[in-house]
């Protein structure tokens, strides 16, 4: 070969080598981390571990609402097929260990997964024929389940790995607890309650896991495997009581089943923390079974639902005048059954009664519109109006449930020549429960509102806890106001009250009942609100029953009030008073008829 030709091959190779080498260098260096990272995601598996959703408790620490990890079964019946039972045996003629099908497609891995699953096989079989690339066969299965399930190593059946909310308690307090549903990537949101409220805290923070497989789908010893825990949500702990809570509700829906009525409520709590103890629903709602509940008994309608609160507004008229010094508890009234007034509207009492002369205490305790309008002239509209809005009608109290309503409360300019003495008597405007049992409330509290709440506090994952704030307190009248405006509701439940069956032996009870016509449907709304121990109250509660077949709250709820907080005060340990106990007795026997030498009974004279 001559010299130029073999130059000309040399070079030839030598350009060939380098661009070989060159290629060589950039798939190494410059493509080949690309490349790899390719390769590695192909045959990397990834999964995410789901959060579980935080608990939701009582303030004992029952558990009213908790999660669970659960897996959907699943198989890809195309794969499943293609699969073939596999088992090592020895081979009977050589003796040497072999690899022998001994079932394959549907049949056979049903075979294997009926026992587990506890499904007859046939069944299970026939659901895992077809063409779908996921067909599902079980819920809810649990994770030792699927454990065993993954033991068998069938190709195609796959897990779904889910979150499930359950109720424990089933109905208790399950208005309050609210509701959830799957949102998208199937994580649980709350939709009613404080599922819904407290979403942010309740939601968890889900992790993930990643492994190297071969085209089999079994892990590569050696690959890449990466493993982020998952941080389950907040416990959050109300101020409910779930004894008291399943007591109120049977005592409500006692009521309501009784009178006929659309529904009823109740809601106690502590005036001078504002913690609710309970609120109660007529047939109330389990969150894990809500479709056998109607759609209007969802919510929670010591929040939602409005009525004219009728009598009970009283106090708040009678707070105003005595705070005003317009009145005086002993101060006399002539109170007619029908009475007129300077622009010529005409109230009438209740019963029909002859010209009586009142003191304000008693106008109070028998509940008399017409001696009501009487005081409720002596505050200007517009004070009195302030006042309506200093006890928290027509405002949200900020309590932690959706769909709270501020209730209506309009403006004196507003008012004609009716709602300007209607308003005296709580008609014309309208509340909620929780504005009611916030009335009294006040009252108890020495005159002091304090903003009522559902929630106690919220626990993280780590273990902090995160306490309420206890909401500040608003002056609303002073304490010599309160503590008079006391004596004076405590007339109410005594003898001659319009609320004697709301009093309870050993305990003094504040209160006052309501009775709001529902003049469109021919109906009324029968309530009563009060507190006690009247003199160092420890709750107070509202009863509300609406459309019962009876007409007076002190008939229809004070009664269902007298169950209830007997009960709580028991459970608070607060003892009965024997002073009221001694007052009460001594009461009795006054009131006993005398039994003349020949054992008789002679009727007693008023004056006994």
């Amino acid at each position: 070969m001559n010299p130029s030709r073999r130059r000309a091959l040399q070079l030839l190779g030598l350009t060939g080598f380098s661009a070989l080498a060159g290629r060589t260098a950039w798939l190494q260096v410059v493509q080949g981390p690309g490349l790899a990272d390719k390769a590695r995601a192909e045959r990397t598996l990834t999964w995410t571990n789901v959060a579980l959703r935080g608990n939701i408790c009582g303030r004992d620490g029952t558990i009213l609402a908790t999660s669970s990890v659960s897996f959907d079964i699943g198989v890809n019946q195309r794969m499943v097929a293609q699969w073939e039972d596999k088992v090592e045996q020895d081979n009977p003629t050589t003796g040497l260990p072999e690899t022998v099908v001994v079932g394959h497609g549907p049949a056979a891995a049903a075979d294997k997964l009926a026992p587990i699953l506890g499904v007859d096989a046939a069944e299970l079989g026939a659901k895992m024929v077809g063409d779908s690339t996921y067909a599902v066969i079980a819920e809810a299965v649990p994770p030792d389940t699927w454990r065993q399930i993954k033991a068998l190593g069938i190709r195609g059946v796959e897990p779904d790995q889910r979150v499930r909310r359950t109720y424990p308690a089933g109905y208790v307090a399950g208005n309050v607890v609210g509701l959830t549903a799957e949102g998208e990537g199937r994580v649980l949101e709350g939709t009613a309650g404080i599922e819904s409220t407290q979403d942010d805290w309740l939601r968890g923070v889900n992790g993930s896991g990643s492994m190297e497989v071969g085209r089999t789908g079994a892990q590569i010893p050696s690959g890449r495997v990466t493993e982020t825990a998952s941080t389950p949500g907040a416990t959050v702990t109300l101020t409910l009581d779930p004894d008291l809570q399943v007591l109120a509700q049977q005592a409500i829906d006692k009521v309501v089943t009784a009178q006929g009525a659309e529904w009823g409520c109740c809601v106690v709590m502590e005036p001078s923390t504002g913690k609710v103890l309970v609120m109660a629903d007529s047939r109330a709602v389990d969150p894990g079974d809500p479709t056998a509940s109607a759609g209007r008994d969802l919510g929670a309608r010591c929040v939602e639902a409005v009525f004219e609160p009728g009598s009970v507004g009283k106090v708040v008229t009678f707070a105003a005048a005595l705070e005003e010094g317009a009145v005086t508890p002993e101060e006399t009234w002539t109170v007619p059954y029908s009475w007129t007034s300077a622009n010529g509207q005409t109230f009438i009492d209740s019963h029909p009664h002859g010209v009586e002369r009142l003191t304000t205490a008693q106008v109070l305790a028998e509940s008399s519109n017409v001696g009501t309008v009487q005081i409720g002239e002596r505050v200007a509209d517009d004070v009195r109006h302030a006042y309506m809005e200093r006890f928290g009608w027509g405002a949200r109290s900020g309590i932690e449930l959706p769909g709270e309503s501020a209730g209506l409360l309009t403006p004196p300019s507003k008012w004609d020549d009716r709602t300007r003495y209607t308003t005296m008597f709580g008609q014309g405007i309208a509340g909620t429960a929780l504005q009611s049992a916030q009335v009294l409330a006040t009252v108890a509290n020495n005159g002091v509102r304090v903003a009522p709440r559902v929630i106690d506090s919220w626990t993280a994952a780590d273990g902090t806890v995160t306490r309420q704030v206890q909401p500040e307190g608003v002056r609303v009248m002073s304490e010599a106001t309160a503590k008079t405006l006391t004596d004076m509701l405590v007339g109410v439940t005594q003898e001659g009250g319009t609320a004697e069956e709301a009093s309870i032996d050993g305990y003094l009870v504040a209160g006052k009942t309501g009775t709001t016509e529902i003049i469109s449907e021919d109906a009324t709304v029968a309530s009563f609100v009060g507190f006690t121990p009247a003199h160092d109250p420890a709750i107070a509660a509202a009863v509300i029953v609406n459309k019962p077949s009876g007409i007076f709250g002190g008939v229809v709820a004070a009664p269902v009030f007298r169950t209830i907080a007997l009960a709580t005060l028991h459970k608070l340990g607060i003892a009965p008073d024997p002073s009221v106990m001694a007052t009460s007795k001594a009461h009795k026997d006054a009131q006993a008829a005398p039994v003349d030498r020949h054992g008789a009974s002679a009727p007693p004279g008023r004056g006994e």
